[in-house]
């Protein structure tokens, strides 16, 4: 498929770019940086689009099919010589820290009996990767930085929120969509006090 200039092939088991990707690149779209981070990278395809206004991006996920695929995608798309690519849990393999960081986690809630799918399982309630992104990204944000993150109504925007606070952080969402059985919105987040309306 073709997203915002770019080509964007599916490997077999790799999340594929849906409306939740969608969002979460418009929310993006036009933002500028210098290092930038993409967890939970999937094919690439938020990486790509943000890749177009910074200097480098890093890209990881924790299963290696899909890190496989955004290493794909890049390279076909010219941009190999700007990223980077690693398997790793969030921010386990991360050093230094970065001025832009995304991620469109696993966030939906398992239901009883469901098989877990990295690609999708956020924990009994959505919210098992999420949490953990919310408490490790202040280490790694730059301080004037900013990070994009997709959230579900099922996951609760208030409990993030609190969470963000708790974590000396901020969050403002900036987009958000309502679809069949959930409304999504894109979460922006910075260290508290660093920016300006």
């Amino acid at each position: 498929m073709r997203i915002d200039g770019v080509e964007v092939a599916v490997l077999d088991g790799v999340y594929p770019p849906s409306e939740d990707t969608f969002l979460l690149i418009d929310a993006i779209r036009g933002v500028r940086s210098g290092r930038a981070l993409e967890v939970c990278c999937g094919t690439g395809a938020v990486g790509l689009v943000a890749a177009g206004g910074a200097g480098s991006i890093l890209e990881i996920d924790a299963d290696p099919r899909a890190v496989a695929n955004a290493r794909l995608n890049f390279e076909r798309n010219g941009l190999g010589g700007r990223a980077d690519f690693a398997v790793g849990d969030l921010f386990a393999c991360v050093r230094g820290r970065f001025d832009l960081i995304l991620m469109n986690p696993p966030y939906l809630p398992e239901g009883e009996g469901d098989a877990p799918d990295m690609a999708w399982s956020g924990g009994p309630r959505g919210r098992a990767v999420i949490d953990r992104f919310i408490d490790g990204m202040g280490g790694v944000l730059e301080g004037g930085g900013r990070a994009f993150f997709l959230q579900s109504s099922l996951n609760g925007e208030g409990e993030t929120a609190r969470r963000l606070a708790r974590a000396g952080l901020e969050g403002r969402v900036v987009i958000r969509r309502g679809f069949q059985f959930e409304e999504l919105a894109v979460i922006e987040a910075f260290h508290a006090g660093s920016q300006k309306d």
